[in-house]
């Protein structure tokens, strides 16, 4: 096939992904710095005047002042430690400084910085400026300060570098997490109107379909009673017991083909619910709204429509802070009465926003009527104190009938909603 490589060529495009993997490299790295520091033993010549002469020792020294390097993926600031620790005892023992020590030990600097845990960038940095002094007070001979001051200049550089790509990555780290969940909320709501239509689909089904059995009911009665005496009449009743049935079967399938549309099996799975609310709150934590979880009272088992309705709600205020209240920390508290759960979600961000826009989003027009089907309450408006909150009552009792959507759209940070 045109564009397939070759079949000899395909070993080596296997061989460079290897190559691209981070252990493999690291392990190449660290066998690189290996031979280099061998390398420059065998061709040196060490003034044993001034420095002890190589040996078997400084060949144990070098090895491990390179080969640690092949960890420092998995265990950075281990690497780092092992490597510096054996730069370091090179010169405390008297040999001549071999330097590929130090740049192994540049390399752990680099990957501690820019991939290993907050307190271990501060260590890694700690331990390679405490290597880097105990290492020039060891040599011997005169102290290079021109070079003493470069390997600092290089070792600063290296970190600095590390911090940034740190930084970049938790950058776009959380800029993923929040595209995730903004576009998990949209698919949310997305499937609810969806949702929405076939409950008014089956609604229109049902009377449909209940009308054409009533009418097919009532002549068939008339038939079976003037059969025998006046045939045109049962005729006349046949028919139209054909037609109503007939129109009955054209809404039937014409309904059905809407009802049986894409992601049908998806009513078998799991529907979220309170036990998902600490997924959602990880979600929201990751991109970038700090928020705590407290409970009141004894949780109990929800049916699950009503549970589907609790994480829809604060799904929703959380995405509402989320989006609105800039750089802020969120609390949801879960109240369990012995008749019902309160629900509240509170933030300390920057208050109310802009008034709602024509055609806005139904967020807090959602949350409404998911409490009114519920028989509850709900209290939406800015916070006394600065933020913005919502509370939220819903009875363990049974479903009301769906309330009419309001005219107006009310999904903003700062709009008031009492209900």
């Amino acid at each position: 096939m045109a564009g397939d490589p070759e079949p000899e060529d395909r070993p080596v495009h296997g061989a460079l992904r290897r190559l691209m993997q981070p252990t493999l490299g690291a392990g190449l790295l660290a066998l690189a710095f290996a031979l280099i520091g061998l390398l420059t033993m065998l061709l040196r010549a060490v003034d044993t005047a001034v420095y002890r002469p190589d040996d078997l020792w400084l060949t144990a020294l070098v090895l491990l002042a390179s080969l640690p390097i092949a960890l420092m993926r998995r265990w950075p600031l281990g690497a780092l430690i092992v490597v510096m620790a054996a730069v370091v005892a090179q010169a405390v023992a008297g040999y001549a400084p071999v330097w590929v020590g130090v740049w192994a030990a540049g390399a752990a600097l680099f990957v501690t910085a820019a991939f290993d845990s907050g307190r271990n960038l501060v260590l890694g940095g700690l331990a390679a400026a405490a290597g880097l002094v105990a290492l020039y007070l060891g040599v011997r001979g005169d102290l290079d300060w021109a070079n003493m001051a470069i390997t600092w200049a290089a070792y600063s550089f290296t970190w600095t570098i590390g911090v940034i790509v740190r930084v970049y990555r938790s950058v776009a780290a959380r800029a993923e997490t929040r595209a995730e969940l903004f576009s998990a909320d949209r698919e949310a709501r997305a499937r609810e109107a969806v949702a929405n239509e076939r409950v008014r689909l089956a609604r229109e089904l049902h009377d449909s379909v209940g009308h054409a059995l009533n009418v097919i009911v009532l002549h068939a009665g008339g038939a079976q009673r003037v059969l025998e005496t006046k045939p045109t009449l049962a005729r006349e009743a046949l028919e139209s017991i054909e037609t109503a049935g007939r129109q009955a079967l054209g809404d039937i399938e014409r309904m059905l083909g809407i009802l049986r549309g894409p992601g049908q099996e998806e009513s078998f799975q799991a529907q979220a619910g309170v036990g998902q609310l600490d997924d959602l709150l990880g979600r929201v934590r990751e991109a970038g709204l700090p928020v705590e979880l407290r409970v009141v009272g004894t949780p109990r088992e929800l049916p699950s429509s009503l549970g589907l309705s609790v994480y829809r709600i604060v799904q929703e205020a959380l995405t509402n802070a989320l989006k609105h209240a800039g750089k802020a920390r969120s609390v949801v508290t879960m109240t369990w009465a012995d008749d019902r759960l309160e629900i509240e979600v509170v933030d300390d961000g920057r208050g109310p926003a802009a008034p709602p826009s024509a055609g806005g989003g139904r967020g807090l027009v959602g949350i409404r009527e998911r409490v009114l089907l519920y028989g509850g309450e709900l209290l939406v408006g800015p916070r006394p104190g600065g933020g913005f909150g919502v509370w939220a009552s819903l009875p363990y009792g049974t479903i009301k009938a769906a309330p009419a959507p309001p005219a107006a759209s009310e999904e903003t940070h700062g709009g008031e909603d009492t209900t």
